[in-house]
Parts: C-alpha cells; structure tokens; sequence
C-alpha cells in the first residue's frame, strides 16, 4: 500500500510539475508580448511627441502670421468690394457701348440714305459727278471753335503749338477752295448744287454726331 501510495503521489508531483512549468512558460511568453506592446508604445509615444513638438511649431508660427493673415484677409474683402463695382462698371459702360453702337448704326444708316439722295441728286454718269461728290463728301474744319479756345486764359507754348498745327491743317484746306467754289458756280438746274449742300450740311451734322459718340 506504501508503494502504491508512493506512486500515486509521485505521479500527482509529476503532474503538479508539468502545470507549474506550463504555467511558467505562459506567464514568460506573456511577458514577452507585453515588453513587445510596452516598446511599441514607448515609440508611437516619441512619435506623438514629435508630432506635439512640430505642431507647437506651427501653433507659433501661425500667431506670428495672425495679424498679416488679417491684413490680408481685410484686403481680399476689399479686393472683392473693388472687383463687384468694377464688374457693375463694366456692365454699365458695355450697356452705354451697345447704346453708342446703335446711335452709330443709326447714323451710318441716316448717312446711306443721304448718299442714296445725293445719288438721286447726281447721277453716277453726270459729267461732274467726281467733283460734286468730292465736294459732298469734304469734312470742313471748324477754325471758329479753335480761335475761342485761343481766347481762353491759361494755356501754356504746348497748347500754342498746337493751335499752330491745326490752324496750318485749316490753311492747307483753303487750297481746295477754289475747286469748291467751281462746283458751287455750276448750274443750279442742271446740277442742283443747293439741295447737294444742304445733304452735306446734314452729312456734316451726322459727322460731327459721331465723332463726339467716338
């Protein structure tokens, strides 16, 4: 009996054993794991760390930026302030552009009619057509308006100068004076010279109509 006895118990020893040292070698491998997870923590820790060092970095450059970015952010605002009425100036002056348009649309058609009654007036296969139409169609300068502003006070040797100029254009036009007074001499009946003029009068407003849309 003692020797059964002592068997039995020396199996449960061997049996007690094994558990210990099984438990001892899960505890070691657990041990490991965790010194495993504890380095791999130590780092993502030195990485949260320099991500923290790097955006205090940030952080303070940012505040020193902080009263350049308003500067800028109030001149954005005022630049978008300054882009909408321009955008609004713009459609303005297309709108006057467009009005201007169809005034000059409007005077280039008046001219055509007078062309057609100049036409009508004298014909292509007249004799003097050439001349009467060179006639028709001269722009007379205004030399009177150019005096007055002779008269006025306060203009300096640059603006003389060019008074001079445009007086000596004026001058230069006098040459064809007397091919003008040829054409008006002609025969009123045949050529109908005074009904002619007054086109070109009226030719001459749309002229000048246009040139001050211009």
């Amino acid at each position: 009996m003692r020797q059964i006895r002592r068997i039995e118990l020396q199996y449960e020893r061997e049996q007690l054993e094994a558990e210990i040292n099984s438990l001892i070698n899960n505890f070691d491998e657990e041990i490991k794991e965790m010194q495993k997870e504890k380095y791999r923590l130590e780092s993502d820790l030195k990485n949260a760390e320099m991500k923290l060092i790097l955006f205090f970095e940030e952080l303070i450059l940012l505040k020193s930026m902080e009263n350049r970015d308003q500067e800028l952010t109030k001149a954005l605002a005022k630049c978008r302030q300054d882009k909408g009425q321009i955008l609004r100036e713009i459609n303005e002056i297309s709108k006057k552009l467009r009005e201007k348009k169809n005034e000059i649309d409007g005077i280039k058609s008046r001219e055509e009619e007078l062309m057609t009654k100049f036409h009508e007036l004298c014909a292509e296969g007249s004799d003097k057509y050439d001349e009467i139409r060179k006639f028709f169609e001269k722009i007379i300068k205004r030399r009177t308006k150019q005096k007055q502003f002779d008269k006025e006070p306060g203009h300096d040797e640059d603006e003389d100068e060019e008074n001079a100029e445009e007086e000596e254009e004026f001058e230069e036009d006098e040459d064809d004076e007397e091919e003008e007074n040829n054409v008006v001499s002609l025969p009123q009946e045949e050529y109908k010279i005074d009904e002619i003029e007054k086109l070109r009068d009226e030719r001459m407003n749309l002229y000048d109509e246009k040139e001050k849309i211009l």
